[in-house]
Formats: structure tokens, sequence, C-alpha cells
């Protein structure tokens, strides 16, 4: 079960990752996607007979608030949704269609639009009447929209024709009587216009009482433009919700888009899924990775994950986000050295011993360097592990080897540039402990030994 949110099923999960990853390393996570119940960017263009057959279809639609409650249920889901309504019954000649008043072979009701006045006002606009023969003109005001339902000139946006009939198709070519049909297109023109203008039919057919439902062509249409054909109830109750399922059964491409600070990566299997129906949960493979660089110690790294849907890859719309933090622990110790130093005068360095790094007279400034922790102290011990103090990076120090009593003081001049006075026996050893607890190696800072 996905979390929720607000009563909604949240449509990336996890929606964030925080973790914590070593430089070099990486970690898997499985990552589940929920597509929107419809496509984030439709174009909704609903063509429907306007023939006497179809009044109790287009009553239920116009009736109560279907219209307008089938405008919210697709905004919720696609809030950039367009809509248009057409109608088509048959050519105004006799026998195909009625000649006075004239019916027609298509008409625009209201145009693409986003807003709910335009929706409400094409369905309130429909009609139902007349319409002679059983067949009618499907086929040409199909065509005829694939161009007039005005769909937006942008690649991302889904286009969807919704065809609502409950008769047979005319076809061109010639009556009984060897009269020429005045009917165009036939189903391979049909589909060849709807292919060309990347549109999928969703029909709903409706049962009629002559038995002349439409037979294998609304199946046709939809199977070649990849849509599908959705009942109708006798009485046409269900109008609304047969056009909303198959709105959700179009199908929708799902990809993503990373954004990452520099040090961490992120990589998705499979690049896209293809094809996949609304409401639907999908996997991707994710591998987060740290980049072997000592310097991204210590620091957290963030990345985006913006999951889109639509038609992969001109572009889509977002459908949901993922939110990475990945804190990189500090593994390095600290570096410390003895570095010969200054007399309390601060004029000269007294000269070194034959030691590497003895200062004849003990004067040595203590070097703690870490790349994370930047107020690294320096703790002091002498060579029996007497714990001489604990002193800040570039702090001067006097050491003296001595058989008293360990022990360190501040030097006794406040102007001088030594700080601290420190007595111990043998050398002195210097380490540092960083704020991860990452401990240095030791250091020894060479002193002449005591005279004999």
């Amino acid at each position: 079960m996905l979390p929720v949110a607000n009563g909604d099923v949240l449509p990336v999960d996890p929606p964030e990752v925080i973790a914590d990853l070593p430089v070099g390393g990486s970690m898997e996570v499985t990552k589940t996607v929920t597509t929107p119940e419809i496509p984030p960017l439709i174009d909704v263009c609903l063509l429907v007979d306007e023939t006497g057959s179809f009044g109790g279809d287009i009553g239920h639609l116009q009736g109560g608030t279907t219209a307008e409650d089938l405008y919210g249920a697709v905004v919720a889901e696609s809030p950039d949704a367009h809509f248009a309504v057409s109608g088509f019954r048959d050519y105004p000649i006799s026998p195909y269609g009625n000649e006075d008043p004239p019916d027609w072979v298509y008409r625009s009701l209201s145009p693409m639009s986003s807003t709910k006045a335009s929706w409400l006002g094409g369905i309130a606009a429909l009609t139902a009447g007349y319409g002679a023969d059983l067949p009618e003109a499907q086929y040409d005001a199909i065509v005829i929209a694939t161009i007039d339902c005005g769909w937006r000139d942008d690649p991302n946006v889904k286009r969807v024709l919704v065809v609502a009939t409950d008769a047979a198709f005319h076809l061109p070519g010639f009556d009984a009587s060897g009269n020429l049909k005045p009917h165009v297109n036939d189903e391979a023109s049909t589909i060849a216009a709807l292919q060309a203008q990347n549109i999928i039919v969703i029909g709903l057919e409706a049962p009629d009482f002559w038995n002349n439902d439409p037979g294998d062509e609304l199946d046709n249409l939809a199977s070649e433009t990849g849509g599908s054909v959705q009942p109708l109830s006798p009485d046409g109750s269900n109008i609304a919700e047969a056009i909303l399922n198959g709105l959700e059964e179009v199908t929708t491409d799902v990809w993503f888009e990373i954004d990452c600070e520099e040090g961490l990566s992120v990589s998705l299997l499979p690049e896209v899924h293809y094809n996949v129906p609304g409401d639907t949960e999908i996997t991707f493979a994710e591998t987060i990775s740290v980049a072997d660089d000592s310097n991204l110690e210590g620091k957290t790294l963030e990345c985006t994950v913006t999951f889109i849907a639509n038609g992969y890859p001109e572009g889509g719309a977002p459908i949901g986000t993922q939110e990475i933090k990945i804190t990189i622990p500090d593994k390095t110790p600290p570096l410390v050295s003895c570095l010969e130093t200054v007399n309390p005068s601060g004029k000269n360095i007294p000269k070194a011993g034959d030691k590497n790094g003895q200062n004849e007279d003990g004067f040595y400034q203590l070097i703690a360097e870490d790349a994370v922790d930047l107020s690294v102290e320096i703790c002091v011990e002498d060579e029996n592990g007497a714990l001489l103090g604990c002193y800040a990076s570039g702090t001067n120090v006097k050491y003296t080897e001595s058989k008293s009593p360990p022990r360190a003081e501040p030097w006794e001049d406040a102007e001088s540039f030594v700080e601290y006075h420190i007595f111990g026996n043998g050398d002195i050893v210097i380490y540092a402990t960083d704020s991860a607890g990452n401990v240095s190696a030791p250091t020894t800072c060479f002193v002449p030994p005591l005279p004999k």
C-alpha cells in the first residue's frame, strides 16, 4: 500500500531518501511511481451522435450536474485539460439525412478551451433529432474533427477524440440504385487522418433499438490509434462514467529528469516506461552514488528526481518528485605536525639539532589540518603518556624535558610569541581528534635530552 497524503495516493514512493553514504559508496532504492488517472496534458474533443435515437444519452449528459462533474473529474487529474464539443448527423440528402430542416455532417458546438463555461455551453447545445436512414456520417465527421476540434499545437498534449454513437457508419461508393453517395471517407482514410494528427479515439458504443449498433468500426478506430471502446447502457445513464473510463485507459509514457549537486549522481532503470494506463504502479531501479572524492566528506548533497508523464521524448508534465539528501560521513583523520617556530621575542627561530624536526631550544608551533573540522584541537603527551593539555592549531609552545612532574604553564610574558611552556619526560607526542571521532597518527616533537 502506497503512502497517502490528503486522502490521495502519493505519485512517488518513497517521496524522499535521506541516508549516509561514504565517498565512493552507493545504494539501491526501488522507486514506485503511480500514474495519474488521466494523462496530465490532454485535449478532449467530444463528438456526439445528434440523431434522434441518441436522445437518451444526450439527456443524461445534460441532466443534473453530469457535465460539470465530468469536467471537475478530468481537471482534478489534468489541471491544464482542454475540452471541445461537436456533433454529427448525416448529409442533408435523402435518403441519408433529413433535408428540411437540414441535418449536418459535422458542427462545432464549443471550441477547444480550458474553461468550464465553454464545455458546459457545448454540452447544452447538443440536440437529438432526425437522421433519416440508420447509418450516419461518422467517418466524414471524424475526419473533419481531426482538424476542426481546435487541438493545441503542442506535441506534449495527448489528443483524444471521444466518439459517441449508436449507429453503423456510412461508407462511400454507390447505393443500390447506382447513385454515388455523398460520403467521402472509409475506415482506412479515417485511420490515416487520425494517425496523421496523433489523435486517440475513445468510442462510446450505445445499443440501438433497430439493431443498427456500430459493429467493428469503433473497435478498429480505437485499436489503430491506441484508444478503447466503452459500452453505454441502454438508457445512456452511464455516459459520463464511460468517458472517464476511456480517458483512464489512455496510456502515457513515464520518464524522469535528474538535478543533483556535484559529487552526487542518481541513475534509474528503465529510462522510460512506455504506454502505461492511468492509475497504474510502475517501478524504477534507482542507484544513488557518491563520487570517490575525500573533499566531499562532511557535506550533505541534495538531488531532485522529477517524474514526467505523457509522450516521450517530446515532453510532458511533472507527476511527482523525489527529494534525495545524502550525508557523506567524515572518515579522514586530521594531520598534525610540529613546526619549528620563533623564540619569545619573535625575532628568530633557534637552530635545529641533529634529529629531524628537533629544535635545539624546544620552540614549536603545533599544527592540525582537517578537511571538515576547522577547529581541531591538538593534544600533547610526554613519552610516558602524561597528558600535557590540548591546544588550538597554531599555538606556539616551548617544550622542556624535565625530571619534575609533567605540567603546562602560560608563558610568563603576555606579549611573548610563545604562549605556553610545557614540561615533561622525554620527547612529546601530539595527536588530534576531529568532531567525527577520527584520530590522527601521532607525531613526535623532538627536543634535546637532559644533560647527563
